[in-house]
């Protein structure tokens, strides 16, 4: 389980390294629960305590998921995209709109732990957009297949299995240009650009916020527990 030292750590770096669009709850906009295995826990938004999370709830804006050291949770979007969290991982979804014709946002934080996301190609209408954020990089996607990771001391990893996965510094966005912050420092002073990532690449990105360089890999070479379940539901079509 995540020590609560770790969350409230976490949280706070968060805070001070995005700020994301702000965008109502509506039950439309609500992710559904489609896949539940051990412990896993949610918070409400503002000082709500942790309660279970249920296989047949719904995760709103703004609420925090934990999973414990056996707890698997995925979560389906309303246009058909998944996300799936792997144990002791911190997450939270910040923006998740769908409504109608209207261009399509979500936005959330991996705060630590590991994030499978199959993005449909739904999201790729104009105006669109699908981004993850951890406190060293903020990943954009549109209709890709992609696992996340991320330590409080080992940074960023990014591994790229269908699609195109941008890959930047972490900055400041609400409706106007981009303006880096200022944590952590040596991104701010690298100024690095984004990384775009194609199938079967991946990337690291230090603790430091400072990137290395796009790689390829075999997914056979690389394929641990984690890797495999979700590969195999993914084939499965769940």
């Amino acid at each position: 389980m995540i020590k609560k030292q770790t969350i409230t750590r976490l949280m706070s770096t968060a805070a001070v390294v995005l700020i994301c669009y702000a965008s109502p709850a509506s039950a439309d906009q609500a992710a559904a629960v489609t896949y539940l295995k051990g412990r896993v826990d949610y918070r409400a938004s503002g000082s709500e305590p942790w309660k279970p999370l249920q296989e047949t709830a719904t995760v709103q804006v703004n609420d925090t998921i934990r999973t414990g050291k056996n707890g698997y949770v995925e979560l389906t979007l309303p246009e058909g995209s998944i996300l799936r969290l792997a144990p002791d991982t911190l997450f939270q979804i910040d923006t998740s709109v769908f409504s109608g014709d209207k261009p399509r946002r979500f936005s959330a934080r991996l705060l630590l732990g590991k994030l499978w996301a199959r993005v449909t190609s739904a999201i790729g209408m104009p105006g669109s957009s699908f981004r993850t954020v951890t406190s060293t990089a903020v990943a954009g996607v549109r209709g890709t297949t992609y696992d996340l990771r991320t330590a409080e001391k080992r940074g960023t990893d990014i591994w790229v299995y269908e699609g195109v996965v941008t890959v930047g510094p972490v900055v400041f966005e609400k409706d106007g240009p981009k303006k880096e912050v200022s944590w952590p420092k040596e991104v701010s002073e690298k100024q690095w650009e984004e990384i775009i990532l194609g199938k079967l690449q991946k990337l690291h990105i230090g603790p430091d916020g400072r990137p290395g360089k796009p790689t390829a890999f075999e997914p056979e070479k690389e394929k641990d527990a984690w890797t495999a379940w979700n590969l195999e539901r993914d084939r499965a079509g769940r």
